[in-house]
């Protein structure tokens, strides 16, 4: 076999991975925040439940007893009061919006760095549902800080609100304990459903930003094979989809909070009605009437605000569920060490300014070495497979996919290590890339930062002439400066392939390893790119390897190694091999 029998073993295990719960660590990274923030707005609500009460007393015991000086000093207490709880509202607002936005920002954050770590579990969602997750998944479940913030005082507060009118008079305690019940029923009656229909909304549009984004990639396909209707009338059919869950969610939403507001505006009402026709029989004060009336309509207030808590939590809960089962298709978990902030946004990619900085290149890393194919320092290799699945394994061998037993140098190359060697090899796959930004900024994506970022473009040039690509500068308009879209949308295929080619060559790396590099261009243009190819890789501290069956590359190699059902049936220089009848029915065109 050409590679170790340890490949199969060391593969990414397919059984999904259970992640922790995201909104479990949300609060574990708030414990602090929320130890100091939910007392003070606990405090914060109970103010404002006091304000009425005091108003009631001031009225009996200064106002109605004709004391003055006690009126006096209880409107001052009052105003103070006030003062106090927008002091209080105001600190945990701004500490909650603060915890928030962070957890927005740790999440999306996350999520990106766990979709772009090439030591994740590979996926196959499209990229406008990764993208609906880590973006407005991310925000919503973040929410969960500002609810439990704002809930959970509210609760004690309307707890305390029914203590209170227990003790002015039974009955009023009663009836509001008996609405805070039939209300708690409602919610937990409507809240499964109301998960499970938001649940499928955010299903719904993931989907049709998934259909967008694949529409925008491949629009010059689509023009070209003249179905911009057909492609539109996709798009439209989705997007109603869509439209139809919001809808079907916001009436869902609209019967719960009118449930809720129902229930609240009947059992207020009834203690607003109890306690007038208690004070007209003497029950209670004047006083007590007007407390009872401002603490019903301050808990009022309260409930009707909790009415959207089903909707909130309903949201919040699948956003946050999406969430985590990305990150378990990932292989991730959201508190993964790797993922923190502290790491993603300090780490960077070790382009090698240690090793030669002052010549802005890395020396010679040792050759690549598989179990049975080894490419030296200075060598040019090529490898051509008659199966393209010992192609595939090759490249999954020595990108680090799996353990294959491949090394450079001295170095293994395993899932767990190949992040170190990024200074060192790069392996650039058949399906590729290219970002939106110029065509400078394409090319520099890995090239070594001394280079990249001198005051000319000589770099480029050869990374250019190396991929064939020289015309491009005379055919993009700006040349280096010209905007290449996302994914190259802008450009051919044959462009978008010479462009990756010239990228991976410009970051001059010690050990190179290409798939398929040629496919999109013409047979003059690839006769040109690997005499390029060739001259520019060829030098005693650089490596390379082909996994190709390109003749012009086969020719231009040192030496072509042939494999077939995964063992080496020839080795040798192309010409050569031609006379082997089965490896020239796999080259030939």
């Amino acid at each position: 076999m050409l590679l170790s029998s340890s490949a199969a073993a060391a593969a990414p295990s397919s059984s999904p991975v259970r992640a922790p719960g995201v909104m479990r660590s949300i609060l574990r990274g708030h414990r602090r925040m929320l130890a100091v923030v939910l007392p003070l707005a606990t405090l914060s609500e109970g103010v404002e439940l006091l304000m009425p009460i005091v108003l009631g007393l001031i009225i009996d015991q200064g106002i109605m007893a004709g004391d003055l000086r006690l009126t006096v000093l209880g409107a001052l207490g009052l105003i103070l009061m006030r003062i106090v709880g927008a002091l209080l509202w105001v600190f945990t607002f701004l500490q909650t919006q603060k915890a928030c936005m962070f957890e927005r920002h740790r999440l999306r954050v996350g999520l990106t760095g766990a979709v772009l770590d090439p030591r994740s579990r590979r996926i196959e969602r499209p990229a406008g549902e990764v993208l609906s997750i880590a973006t407005s998944d991310a925000d919503k479940a973040s929410d969960l800080l500002d609810m439990l913030t704002w809930v959970v005082p509210s609760l004690i507060a309307i707890l305390a609100a029914a203590v209170y009118l227990a003790a002015a008079d039974l009955w009023l305690g009663l009836t509001m304990l008996l609405g805070i019940a039939v209300m708690v029923v409602v919610i937990r009656v409507i809240t499964p459903t109301l998960s499970a229909r938001y649940d499928d909304q955010q299903s719904q549009a993931a989907e049709a930003a998934a259909t967008a984004t694949d529409l925008v990639h491949g629009l010059r396909v689509l023009q070209g094979l003249g179905v911009q209707s057909r492609a539109r009338a996709t798009y439209r059919r989705r997007s109603r989809i869509a439209l139809q869950a919001a809808l079907v969610n916001a009436r869902y939403s609209g019967i719960s909070s009118g449930l809720t507001t129902l229930v609240t505006g009947s059992m207020l009402a009834a203690v607003v009605v109890l306690a007038a026709l208690r004070t007209l029989d003497g029950a209670l004060t004047l006083g007590v009437l007007i407390a009872v009336v401002g603490v019903a309509r301050y808990v009022m207030g309260m409930m009707q605000g909790l009415a959207g808590a089903p909707v909130w939590w309903a949201g919040m809960s699948t956003s946050a569920r999406r969430v985590r089962d990305l990150y378990t298709d990932l292989g991730r978990a959201v508190d993964d060490p790797e993922l923190g902030l502290d790491v993603l946004t300090t780490q960077r990619d070790d382009r090698g300014e240690g090793r030669g900085a002052a010549q802005g290149r890395r020396g010679a890393a040792g050759g690549l070495h598989l179990p049975q194919l080894s490419v030296a320092d200075g060598e040019i290799v090529a490898l051509a497979c008659a199966d393209a699945a010992d192609a595939e394994a090759v490249i999954d061998a020595v990108s680090g996919q799996v353990d294959g037993g491949a090394r450079v140098g001295e170095q293994p190359i395993t899932p767990a290590d190949r992040l170190t060697l990024r200074s060192e090899l790069l392996v650039e796959p058949h399906v590729v890339d290219l970002f939106d930004g110029t065509l400078r900024a394409q090319l520099a994506t890995r090239a070594p930062a001394g280079i990249a970022q001198g005051e000319d473009d000589a770099w480029a040039d050869q990374a250019l002439h190396a991929a064939g690509a020289d015309d491009l500068l005379r055919i993009l308009p700006e040349g280096y400066d010209t905007r290449i879209l996302d994914r190259g949308a802008n450009l051919s295929g044959g462009q978008r392939q010479r462009i990756a080619l010239a990228r991976a060559v410009a970051a001059d790396a010690p050990v190179l390893v290409l798939h398929d590099p040629t496919t999109a261009v013409d047979a003059v243009t690839e006769q040109n790119i690997a005499e390029a190819l060739a001259a520019a890789r060829r030098r005693t501290d650089r490596a390379t390897l082909l996994v190709t069956r390109a003749p012009a590359l086969l020719q231009a190699a040192d030496r072509v190694v042939f494999v077939q059902a995964g063992e080496i049936r020839g080795e040798g220089v192309h010409a050569d091999l031609m006379e082997n009848e089965e490896y020239w029915e796999v080259v030939r065109r």
